[in-house]
């Protein structure tokens, strides 16, 4: 159902008894005046050389009450998902479930499938190690002990491009650019999909650290060139993949009381989830004839042995917009485009986007991306056209959701404050900012809707380009504005 705002009327006491009641509009427009001023002078002030859009308004009416530069186009950063949340809530549904699907081919004797085992994916980004062992059981429970044939992953929901544009070489190996096919799995509960987690352990002074990886090692290797130093020395280990390969490279100085904790991404995310499933199902007691895994189709004739569902995208929109997700919003993107335009891509997908922008009458040639997450530093929009958004998408019947998956400032609890858990904390501003942020090398922005210091609401987007440390300006920007309106 919509979001009931009802009729929040500004109070001004203070004014009015200085003023007189036939002068309101007269003090809000000074209101807006001191606003501007404020605004500017702390622009002006601190964000010098740096590009900035900033745009305020009024949530029931959508009145522009501020503008600087709201026009100036600058990268959104991950405010990029603002938009792309909202296409595919009204895409997918808030309904909508991610399957993965277990089939076998070929006949079974004596315990012996003489066949293929299929894992069917659609880009689920909650499917789980557990879960692997599960579809084991599941292939168990057939009375099947071994497998004389292909370990076969089935990814062609999605096309063959695993990472969006404009993704640098330097952060290929971080959870933040994970690649994305349509079989691929999550160390967590915050659905990093296609990453493992590396941590290393300092031992004894002079060997090598200890190192554990979650959920498993799959497909990749771990090459431990790092070393155990003294308590007090710095922590200087680095944990990374090599460019386009299976080496998990660990090198540096650790100290014995620290440990270095790392997401790192797999190479391709459907060959990982095939070996991490030949581990389980050799822990279950099934053998298998091919250690080569192998991608294609699942023949029409393959039987359903077991499905997986993941949570409803109301449920995930949780861990994907409270801490910025990107592997879900690339997900997402590539599976609007399946489902609307029969193409699980990123171009498709954007397409998808596009077309529910033009939808609600946003000007979608102020809008330029090539990627739903906001990693790209080719991507620009303006914050009066994200504020625009913010306006427009009040009237969706979904908007509860949406709102609802935004952080909170100051919010200590992970899945409510998110990304805004440490800021914003002043009394102002506090449980009254509810916003999604973005962050980039140079950039900062934040976006969202505020509880001002009158109990009115407003609608706020603060963009900010080649500037570094940026968040904190952002910050007293947003309790400049809770404070004079």
């Amino acid at each position: 159902m919509k979001k009931k705002w009802g009729a929040m009327v500004i109070t001004w006491v203070l004014v009015v008894s200085m003023f007189g009641f036939n002068n309101v509009a007269q003090a809000e427009e000074m209101v807006a005046e001191t606003l501007s001023d404020s605004i500017t002078r702390i622009i002006e002030e601190k964000l010098v050389g740096a590009d900035v859009s900033v745009t305020v308004r009024d949530q029931i009416s959508g009145e522009m009450i501020y503008d600087y530069h709201g026009q100036a186009t600058v990268k959104p950063a991950s405010n990029m998902k603002l938009l792309t949340t909202a296409a595919a809530l009204d895409v997918l549904g808030e309904d909508y479930r991610f399957n993965t699907a277990l089939y076998t081919s070929g006949k079974m004797s004596n315990g012996v499938l003489k066949g293929d085992v299929y894992l069917k994916g659609q880009g689920d980004p909650t499917l789980s190690f557990e879960d692997l062992q599960q579809f084991a059981e599941e292939l168990k429970a057939q009375g099947i002990n071994k497998i004389d044939g292909r370990i076969v992953g089935d990814d062609k929901w999605f096309d063959d491009d695993l990472l969006t544009p404009g993704i640098w070489v330097g952060d290929e190996s971080y959870y933040y650019a994970a690649p994305i096919s349509a079989l691929t799995t999550s160390p967590n509960t915050d659905y990093d999909s296609g990453t493992i987690i590396v941590e290393a352990t300092g031992t004894t002074v002079g060997n090598l650290p200890s190192i554990k990886v979650t959920p498993h090692i799959g497909d990749l290797q771990i090459v431990n060139e790092a070393q155990t130093v003294e308590a007090g020395k710095t922590n200087t280990v680095t944990i990374e993949r090599m460019y386009q390969t299976n080496q998990i490279v660990i090198s540096g100085n650790l100290p014995i009381d620290k440990t270095k904790k790392e997401w790192v991404t797999v190479k391709h995310p459907t060959t990982h989830t095939l070996t991490m499933f030949q581990a389980v199902l050799t822990e279950a007691g099934i053998e298998y004839s091919k250690e080569k895994v192998f991608r294609a189709a699942t023949p029409k004739s393959a039987q359903l042995v077991a499905m997986k569902q993941s949570m409803t995208l109301e449920q995930l929109l949780i861990p994907y917009m409270k801490l910025s997700n990107n592997g879900i919003a690339d997900i997402l993107v590539k599976t609007m485009g399946k489902m609307k335009k029969n193409e699980g891509s990123t171009t498709a997908g954007l397409e998808v986007i596009r077309e529910y922008g033009n939808s609600i009458n946003l000007n979608m040639a102020e809008w330029q991306f090539e990627d739903g997450s906001g990693m790209s530093h080719e991507n620009r929009v303006s914050s009066f056209s994200v504020s625009e958004l913010l306006y427009k998408v009040q009237g969706e019947d979904w908007f509860n959701t949406y709102f609802n998956s935004l952080p909170v400032a100051a919010n200590t609890d992970r899945m409510v404050g998110g990304t805004l858990r440490n800021r914003l904390k002043d009394p102002l501003t506090a449980g009254k900012v509810y916003a999604k942020t973005g962050s980039l090398t140079g950039v900062s922005t934040l976006s969202g809707y505020l509880k001002a210091s009158s109990g009115g609401s407003y609608i706020f987007s603060v963009l900010v380009q080649n500037k570094s440390g940026t968040s904190t300006v952002i910050d007293e920007i947003v309790k400049e504005i809770a404070e004079e309106l």
